[in-house]
């Protein structure tokens, strides 16, 4: 018996979201992860690499002492590089996460989901989001400016003495605010911009007519979404965390390897090890590759959110049966 297609235009539950994530990644899993690894993956390789030198590079006080202004000229120009690549992968991440959901729903029951399907059409898909995330990241920015001068106006008040009883009370003021803006606005505002850019992939407008579209949606739907979307990223940390755990052996070994040379011989070694490198390089894929079940489950919760208001799967069945 053929495994029922999963198909994201479909009212579901929080279970039958959770299923539907893992259970999409189940039956494609070659094409889904090979598309990933094919495309998104060699950028994410050298961000990584490079990330993975910057570490290494940052475990020893010997090039700072030598060479001040060379040591952290090299590592910003590093963080440059490493930044420049990481965000080209992720873009080209999200598009061809995109593109296999998109493209998935076109597909028959019988039909399977191809590498092929990933690649058609990629370039346009690429420009339109690569443009679209960098507007809605100048965006962010200013946003983030904009509330750092409130709080700098806050700070003002007080008359900018932070031995004051004034200023005490705000930091913690401040402290208690940021904590539940976080946890009541955190994952709604994780998930609004992951959904948006599958809504601007997906029916090809801007960044702010799918936010739009999102926030029609969203309303009256908060707080079933919130749960969602911390589901997704408790999900995630926890899967996260763990294919980040040789990153951290390794570096403690080497941390300590150079602790114990320098104590040793007076002097570390400088080198990055290659497998702290192949080390980083390996989980990172392999976070971005768990960080897809977070993402699959946003997707699925914007669908279901819009297949609630539309009801377009139920018409099209009414429809074909006419």
């Amino acid at each position: 018996m053929t495994e029922q297609k999963i198909y994201y235009r479909k009212v579901r539950d929080l279970g039958g979201i959770f299923t539907a994530a893992f259970g999409f990644i189940k039956q494609n899993f070659k094409p889904f992860y090979g598309s990933l690894l094919f495309l998104a993956g060699p950028f994410i390789i050298v961000g990584s690499a490079i990330s993975a030198y910057m570490m290494g590079s940052s475990m020893t006080f010997t090039r700072l002492v030598r060479n001040f202004d060379s040591f952290y000229g090299n590592l910003l120009i590093s963080y440059f590089f490493s930044m420049m690549f990481i965000f080209i992968g992720v873009t080209v991440y999200n598009v061809i996460l995109n593109k296999n959901l998109i493209e998935n729903e076109k597909l028959q029951n019988h039909e399977s989901l191809t590498i092929n399907h990933s690649i058609t059409g990629f370039f346009s898909d690429f420009w339109r989001i690569l443009g679209n995330t960098l507007l809605l990241v100048v965006v962010s920015i200013l946003a983030l400016l904009f509330i750092g001068l409130i709080f700098a106006g806050l700070f003002a008040l007080t008359g900018g003495n932070a031995k004051s009883g004034g200023f005490v009370i705000l930091m913690v003021l401040l402290v208690i605010l940021i904590f539940v803006a976080l946890l009541l606005f955190g994952p709604i505002l994780s998930f609004v911009p992951m959904a948006s850019l599958f809504v601007c992939q997906r029916d090809r407008i801007g960044i702010f007519a799918a936010i739009k579209k999102v926030f029609y949606y969203l309303k009256g739907n908060f707080w079933m979404t919130w749960v969602v979307s911390l589901v997704g990223i408790v999900s995630y940390m926890v899967m996260g965390f763990i294919v980040q755990i040789p990153v951290l052996i390794i570096t403690l070994a080497t941390t300590f390897s150079r602790a114990k040379s320098t104590i040793a011989y007076g002097q570390a070694d400088d080198t990055t090890p290659l497998l702290l490198v192949a080390v980083i390089i390996i989980s990172n894929l392999l976070s971005y590759g768990v960080m897809s079940v977070y993402y699959l489950m946003t997707v699925y919760q914007y669908t279901n959110l819009e297949e609630k208001k539309e009801g377009s799967a139920i018409i099209e069945k009414i429809n074909q049966i006419q």
